[in-house]
């Protein structure tokens, strides 16, 4: 056979990311540092990582994790990163990859597979630019397409004019611990961790206000914030500052009055004002409600399901 079978372990990150963007590096650059920060398990946390090697050299990678977060599907882990170098493909490393990080799952009472998404997420599916024999490997091993999402750009030289508010109406940077208890309020789970972090990170949360309560946010994270959100991760492919956008909410009982979308050009109005030349809005499925506020679809992936029997 030639090659084997190891455990993943940070020292092959550096390997890991060679073999991505010899693929992805075109469109989605991955770095060493933005990998190792993304691959950070934490001490209850559940996770697999295999690595194919030839002598000294890596040929293919896996990385899975296996949440047990509440917000997260019971027995559904989440396929980080899978790729196998262009020179070794059709020996079966892909095949031993997936089969051995399925025992694994299956081992710890997970029953489905999904590629994208997850915690410490890279990408919220199988990138547009991965090769069709991608697909096909996929399908011929069991999984099934999914989900359809996009990475939304937008050009802050030719933003809308920002929204003229009504008597009572503010967007404006928000206290944290306001601002958690709203979210554990209206979207309670994942976000409340996101923002917390974006927090922490320096980004500027920005709160809507009517008559002085909170009834939206949106996190608005300044070009080369570190650790960056998903919406910077391929920042270094654009020329000139790189701002993200999201995550984003408006309360329910403030839904489909105006706000989201008046939010949303506020907030890129203040993402302008910060320096930024561009605005990214990652892993969504609602293209056209932010093409009315200037984004249009830059980057596109496909979530993929593998039961596991």
């Amino acid at each position: 056979m030639g090659w084997t079978l190891e455990p993943y372990q940070d020292q092959n990150a550096a390997g890991v990311v060679d073999l991505w963007n010899e693929e992805f590096g075109h469109a989605l650059p991955l770095s060493t540092e933005l990998l190792l920060h993304r691959w950070r398990i934490g001490p209850n946390e559940l996770a697999t990582g295999w690595v194919a090697c030839q002598r000294s050299e890596l040929l293919g990678a896996i990385l899975v994790r296996l949440p047990a977060r509440p917000w997260f599907p019971a027995g559904v882990g989440f396929v980080t990163l899978f790729v196998v170098a262009r020179r070794a493909r059709r020996q079966g490393i892909g095949q031993a990859l997936l089969a051995q990080a399925s025992r694994d799952a299956t081992r710890h009472g997970y029953r489905v597979l999904v590629f994208g998404g997850g915690p410490g997420h890279l990408v919220p599916g199988i990138p547009l630019e991965a090769p069709l024999t991608t697909w096909r490997f996929l399908r011929r091993s069991g999984a099934f397409p999914r989900e359809v999402f996009h990475d939304l750009l937008v050009d802050l030289t030719v933003l809308p004019v920002p929204p003229s508010w009504p008597d009572g109406v503010t967007l404006e940077p928000a206290p944290r611990d306001e601002m958690l208890a709203f979210l554990a309020r209206e979207f309670p789970g994942e976000w409340e961790v996101d923002v917390a972090e974006a927090y922490e990170a320096g980004a500027t949360v920005l709160g809507l206000r009517r008559d002085g309560k909170l009834i939206g946010f949106a996190a608005a994270h300044p070009p080369g914030s570190w650790p960056p959100p998903p919406s910077l991760f391929w920042a270094p492919v654009l020329s000139g500052p790189v701002g993200g956008l999201g995550p984003l909410g408006i309360a329910a009982t403030h839904r489909k009055q105006g706000f989201g979308l008046a939010m949303v050009r506020g907030a890129l109005a203040f993402l302008r004002d910060t320096g930024a030349r561009w605005a990214v809005i990652d892993w969504t499925e609602l293209a056209a409600f932010y093409g009315r506020a200037g984004a249009h679809v830059w980057r596109t992936y496909q979530m993929a399901a593998l039961p596991l029997s």
